[in-house]
């Protein structure tokens, strides 16, 4: 193989690292905005009740 090629290999595997990362921490933040949202709904209930 050619230097160029193990390059190519190299930012292949970068790139396709950094969009797992993006996309699992895409799915932290929807699932802790959905928590906020619990949260909130809780917290205008009990503030409804008192």
């Amino acid at each position: 193989m050619e230097h160029s090629t193990y390059l190519i290999i190299a930012y292949m595997a970068i790139w396709g690292g950094l969009s797992a990362y993006l996309f699992w921490l895409s799915g932290r933040q929807q699932q802790t905005a959905r928590r906020l949202e619990m949260l909130s709904a809780q917290l205008e209930r009990q503030e409804e009740r008192s």
